[in-house]
């Protein structure tokens, strides 16, 4: 069956919004791991703004912060390791495919005290 031109131009433009999306998840991971931005600032980037941009080209900090898993970023914090961010997590009732925006509020304290 033959994709229509429409079709294969919004397949492409979702793929550049994914792409896009997914830098903003490495750019995020990489200040965590850096120590440039801490979990609680996270938190409060994923908090802040979580609705998609106007123009719907370049997802917001608060999009791309709600998104990413919450073990990605745990693991990248200075001195926690997989492992240890893992058992956390567990300890916290969190598993693997916990995204940052769906952790609740009174578990987040909890999370940043542990794994300061």
């Amino acid at each position: 069956m033959a994709v229509t031109p429409v079709v294969s131009r919004r397949s492409d433009e979702v793929m550049q919004r994914l792409t896009r999306l997914r830098n903003g998840i490495d750019r995020l991971v990489a200040s965590v791991r850096d120590g440039h931005v801490s979990l609680s600032d996270v938190f409060a980037i994923a908090d802040r703004d979580t609705a998609p941009a106007d123009d719907d080209s370049v997802p917001s900090d608060g999009e791309v912060a709600s998104f990413v898993y919450l073990v990605k970023v745990a693991e990248a914090v200075p001195g926690v390791g997989k492992v240890r961010a893992r058992r956390i997590l567990e300890e916290h009732g969190l598993g693997e495919r916990t995204r940052v925006g769906a952790v609740p509020r009174d578990v987040r304290a909890a999370l940043v005290a542990a794994l300061s």
